[in-house]
């Protein structure tokens, strides 16, 4: 049985050597302001009670001395495009390259733009994005929650709706659970020494 989740205070993406001040201002105009007074590890530690315990495991295990990305975001389409832009540049700050950060990125959001499109039909809601490396620096992780409704796939997906079996074929580890409280992805990736 999953905790009753309870609400996050809202966050600009965060991480080591991210600079708020310094992002674009077109790219961030959609974002949640940050109005905690708590520091996003603290933050992240309270999210992560919020999680499947797979998931909450992955966020106490991460190297939060390492580039990293924390957001709870609007459920809004225009958000999509800035979690690739900063999944991009998480990927570039951590020392990934090459296919990898493409299958990062593409996976990512894959799982961000189904949350988007499908977990809040006719309400406004909120996605949490966030990304970093394991603290023995041998996975890298995704993860994507939100605390909407899921919509089970279609038998027949005709044109669209293969966002699932896109991030399965392109992560090392795709790992999905829903509940009355949300929908919980994880994707990992192996790290060569």
């Amino acid at each position: 049985m999953m905790p009753v989740q309870t609400p996050v205070s809202a966050g600009m993406f965060s991480g080591v050597g991210f600079d708020a001040d310094s992002a674009k201002a077109g790219d961030d105009a959609l974002m949640l302001d940050d109005h905690s007074s708590l520091p996003t590890p603290v933050r992240l530690s309270a999210w992560a009670k919020t999680l499947p315990a797979f998931a909450a495991e992955l966020v106490t295990d991460s190297d939060l001395t390492k580039p990293y990305v924390y957001a709870e975001v609007p459920a809004k389409v225009e958000q999509a495009g800035v979690a690739r832009t900063r999944i991009t540049e998480w990927a570039a700050r951590s020392g990934l390259s090459g296919l990898l950060v493409q299958d990062i990125v593409l996976a990512s959001d894959e799982a961000m733009s189904n949350a988007i499109e499908h977990a809040y039909p006719g309400v406004s809601g909120t996605v949490t994005l966030f990304a970093a490396c394991s603290s023995a620096h041998d996975q890298a992780k995704i993860i994507v929650a939100d605390r909407g409704v899921w919509q089970p796939p279609s038998a027949d997906p005709g044109f669209r709706g293969r966002g699932l079996a896109i991030m399965k074929k392109l992560a090392g580890v795709f790992r999905l659970t829903h509940s009355a409280n949300g929908t919980t992805v994880v994707l990992g990736w192996p790290l060569a020494d």
